[in-house]
């Protein structure tokens, strides 16, 4: 992996900024590279503010319990850049990895180019250069100008929850970040309109009212009917059909909203053989690292067996909300919150709504990132919410855990508030990804 990480670190010197939204220098490399994202299998583009991950992965595994062959390109990566890319179904090699990418630096030729766009059309060229059945493709970041844009025509776009997030590329107002998430509608036969607020359902039947695509909204064309908590099972309603199926083993009740996208995606699809059966295994069998995912590696070992802890990536208001629900929804009184950010995120908002019913706050830095520090959060925390538990900064995840049990007997743990800081945990928990 050693030569991977050496190019990557070649990639991202390409450009000033780390984030630079437009097509034009990615439409220059692919033309070089003879134009790999007109080749592409039957393409689902997922964008949205939260729940695109979760939802592609229930794509994912539904469609490879169908039998299909699937490709799949997400980011950012966890642990290692390998997850973004999978050719049927399998991570790419790293050997393999290591050919694209050469290529790809090749023909850029030193010219200016983001690291996510550099890295698209190496996986353009992956997924090109195999036969499979269909790619389901997730955004970068927005949707009109992102990398995953560029390719021009796929049989559904798929639109998840959108909310308030990357204000500082996407815009300040809600309506200009929701016209960026649509942007991947265009040259879509069909879009998924998952569940929306009532001004972003109001907006997106504003923007798609000329477009020449077929929507399926939630709550209009299809929605979930019930969810029965002691049977395990929810029924939902596409068009005329009524279905049910079993809880995700995806943890909270929200993964029951993403996997009804997810399944009104496959239901609008008639491409593909896929059963009732298949979709309910499919989802049995989805996992998702860092959503809500309850550790039992090395790190639970060093808790040990009187602390559950649990790992989510969230760091927007919206996964702060989401949060809060399953933190009000367990009976322990003793909740430690550990908690690190990356810069640009705002602590205070991401707080508001978690700390009212927790016994212990610990910040943390994220290595290899620009972050907000440990004590910097103590302080906004201290300054905003005056409040009756205590918070520490420590330097590592071990040290936080190692002092969480000095302070008490027992309790949950819930790690959040950066992607990164997941990455990190998981990698320190032992936790491989397949």
């Amino acid at each position: 992996m050693e030569k991977s990480k050496k190019i990557l670190r070649r990639l991202e010197l390409l450009h000033p900024k780390k984030i630079d939204l437009s097509l034009t220098r990615l439409r220059r490399l692919l033309d070089k590279l003879n134009n790999p994202h007109l080749r592409l299998p039957p393409t689902i583009h997922v964008a949205g503010t939260n729940g695109k991950g979760s939802v592609t992965s229930f794509l994912r595994f539904i469609y490879e319990n169908s039998k299909l062959n699937v490709q799949c390109y997400t980011s950012p990566h966890i642990i290692k850049f390998n997850e973004r890319i999978r050719i049927n179904s399998k991570l790419i090699s790293n050997d393999y990895l290591n050919i694209l990418l050469e290529e790809c630096e090749f023909y850029n030729n030193g010219e200016e180019i983001t690291f996510f766009e550099i890295t698209t059309a190496a996986a353009f060229l992956a997924f090109s250069r195999v036969n499979s059945d269909l790619l389901i493709l997730e955004t970068g970041l927005g949707g009109r100008f992102d990398a995953t844009n560029i390719i021009e025509k796929k049989i559904c776009s798929v639109i998840t929850p959108i909310s308030m997030d990357h204000m500082n590329f996407l815009g300040s107002r809600i309506s200009l970040i929701a016209r960026e998430k649509l942007g991947i509608v265009k040259n879509s036969e069909r879009v998924i309109i998952s569940k929306q607020k009532s001004y972003i359902k109001y907006l997106t039947r504003n923007y798609l009212k000329n477009m020449k695509t077929t929507p399926y909204e939630e709550g209009k064309d299809w929605k979930v009917l019930k969810k029965d908590y002691k049977k395990k099972r929810f029924s939902m309603r596409f068009k005329e059909k009524v279905c049910e199926f079993s809880f995700p083993s995806l943890y909270g009740d929200h993964q029951i909203d993403n996997a009804s996208t997810a399944v009104s995606t496959i239901l609008s699809i008639n491409n593909f053989d896929v059963t009732s059966e298949s979709i309910n295994s499919g989802i049995l069998k989805t996992n998702w690292p860092a959503r809500m995912q309850k550790l039992n590696g090395r790190l639970s070992k060093i808790a040990g067996k009187a602390f559950d802890i649990w790992l989510d990536g969230g760091h927007n208001l919206d996964a702060a909300e989401m949060l809060s629900k399953v933190i009000n929804s367990w009976d322990e009184k003793k909740i430690i919150l550990i908690i690190g950010m990356i810069n640009g995120k705002d602590p205070i908002k991401f707080l508001n709504k978690l700390i009212h019913n927790i016994s212990l706050l610990i910040a943390l830095p994220i290595n290899d990132h620009q972050c907000v520090m440990p004590y910097e959060i103590k302080n906004l925390v201290i300054n905003n919410f005056k409040p009756n538990f205590d918070i520490k900064c420590c330097l590592n995840i071990e040290e936080a855990i190692i002092l969480t049990k000095k302070k008490f007997s027992k309790g949950k743990i819930l790690i959040c508030g950066s992607l990164y800081l997941s990455g990190e945990i998981l990698r320190a928990d032992g936790y491989t990804i397949k």
